[in-house]
Formats: structure tokens, sequence, C-alpha cells
């Protein structure tokens, strides 16, 4: 039997979806994607959201290395960290050739063990 297991490639994998899967930061990244190196304020007018708020999801943002900073004397700039985002594209690229290769009766044939076992 097939185990899976989390190795440090799925746990960042997981880490970026984790901080994509929040629809204002999906929105920061857009805007990021059109604007590298803006800054905090540039988004806070852009969301009528709380400086505070702003900062927190480009932490989590950060975090899970989907953008990079600098400081510029009193204001941080932020731009997409494209290596990253290379990984991600090539994870869902990869899913979606998987997705497309398996045909109806390899599907059905792949049933999970508990459907085989209840029919």
């Amino acid at each position: 039997m097939e185990t899976i297991q989390a190795d440090a490639a799925l746990t960042q994998l997981a880490s970026m979806c984790h901080a994509l899967g929040h629809p204002l930061r999906l929105g920061i990244v857009r805007y990021i994607a059109q604007h590298p190196r803006c800054i905090c304020n540039d988004i806070v007018q852009r969301t009528n959201r709380a400086q505070s708020t702003i900062s927190e999801h480009l932490r989590v943002l950060a975090q899970a290395g989907v953008v990079e900073s600098e400081q510029e004397g009193q204001a941080t700039v932020y731009w997409l960290a494209p290596q990253t985002l290379k990984l991600l594209e090539q994870e869902v690229e990869q899913l979606c050739d998987s997705a497309q290769q398996k045909t109806a009766a390899e599907r059905c044939a792949q049933r999970p063990l508990w459907y085989q076992l209840n029919r």
C-alpha cells in the first residue's frame, strides 16, 4: 500500500495554500503582482482595512514565502517571491496533468478500498 507522508516540500505548499486561502490575502497578492515594491499603506488605502490588519496579512504571506520584503527608509516594500510561486505553479500543473491523464475506466478501477468492500 502506498503511504502518504508530508515532506518539506509538501509542508511549504500547504503553508502557501493556507496563506492564499483567505480572499483578502489573495487580493493583496494580486495587487502586489501588479504593483511590485508597494508599501503596506498602498494596500491599506485600497482595502479600507486597518493598517494592523494588512500588516498581519502581509506577515502571513511573507511567512509562507509568497511575498518578500525589505526596508526602504521607514517603509517596508513588498514584492512576490517568484521562486516560491514557481513551486506552487509546478505542483498545480502536475496535479492537473495527473487528473487529465486518468480515463473514466481508470478512475473506476481505482476506487477506494472501502467502496470496493461495500459493493
